[in-house]
């Protein structure tokens, strides 16, 4: 029997949790999902929240705090994390670096679709939100030539299931129109995007997701699992140098729940968790929050800081 290709709507709900760099409550393990949907105080209010966790090891002064996020949210949300990863003496950042080659048009689709979410939804990317120029920041994540390697020379784009790399090209043009006319309409009517916001927000945070199997076994074992193997490899060296302080590690919250199994493997205890409100609807809903001291940032590599991948060859999964 021919295996079933995923529909449509199933690859644009695993493209979204891609994009967005969150985790279905299937993925969730250890002490739970890094993303949730808060109500707030009225019926219109909430948010889309993720969490930070620290974690401490036993017998060494040692702080980690896994920084899960969201790769497109209100600009709120990108000055409170700005100031936290300011706080930390080394932050290990997620970020798929150009390759030496030219991004396929696949490559170009994605980062369009990652745009029109933004557009449509009123919210900042990631990019534009956080400054990647900071001195404690490191590089830990693969290259677009590591990624597509791992992936086997095929695509990296869930849609590349659904179309072939002519049929990818041809949508652009009918995508940008889309999404001018998108957010125009979105513009001039709040009450229609917040109630978007809150339709994906929480179909994205609450919904039973082995279904993310849309996604492909091979792709999120590739986009989740093998780049976090990258990651704990530089906090391993990291961890050899820096004998104390504390080193964050900046990914998407789908990332979360496995490098929190590898973290406790190394001896490190959860020690506190809260949440950020990184989509606010309406009213929003309180997460608590309280602002660091600011900081200026320090670093001790454990290796040369790579410059920061910059512009669109830059992707966040």
């Amino acid at each position: 029997m021919r295996p079933t290709r995923p529909s449509l709507s199933t690859t644009f709900f695993a493209l979204s949790a891609l994009l967005l760099g969150l985790a279905p409550t299937a993925l969730a393990q250890g002490s739970g999902s890094y993303v949730r949907w808060a109500d707030g105080q009225r019926r219109e209010d909430g948010a889309l929240q993720t969490a930070v966790a620290t974690f401490r090891h036993p017998t060494r002064d040692q702080v980690v705090v896994l920084y899960g996020v969201v790769h497109i949210a209100d600009d709120d949300y990108y000055a409170r994390v700005q100031r936290d990863l300011d706080s930390y003496t080394t932050v290990l950042y997620e970020g798929v670096a150009p390759g030496k080659d030219e991004p396929t048009e696949a490559d170009k689709s994605l980062g369009d679709m990652q745009k029109v979410m933004g557009e449509l939804l009123g919210l900042t990317f990631q990019k534009d939100g956080i400054d990647y120029t900071r001195s404690n920041l490191v590089h830990a994540d693969m290259t677009m030539d590591q990624l597509k390697e791992a992936m086997g020379g095929g695509t990296i784009n869930p849609m590349g299931q659904l179309m072939d790399e002519k049929q990818l090209a041809n949508m652009a043009p009918i995508m940008k129109m889309l999404a001018g006319v998108g957010k125009m309409l979105m513009q001039g009517n709040p009450a229609m995007r917040d109630q978007f916001k809150r339709q994906m927000a929480q179909q994205l945070a609450n919904a039973d997701m082995s279904q993310l199997g849309g996604m492909g076994e091979k792709m999120h074992r590739v986009i989740l699992i093998e780049r976090n193997i990258v990651c704990m490899e530089v906090l391993e060296r990291q961890l050899e140098t820096q004998r104390d302080g504390s080193i964050g590690i900046f990914y998407g919250a789908a990332h979360m729940p496995d490098l929190e199994e590898r973290l406790e493997k190394l001896g490190f205890t959860l020690t506190e968790k809260r949440w950020m409100s990184a989509w606010q609807v309406g009213g929003g809903a309180d997460d608590g929050w309280v602002a660091p001291e600011a900081t200026t940032p320090r670093a001790r590599p454990a290796q040369p800081v790579p410059a920061a991948p910059q512009g669109e060859g830059k992707r966040w999964f």
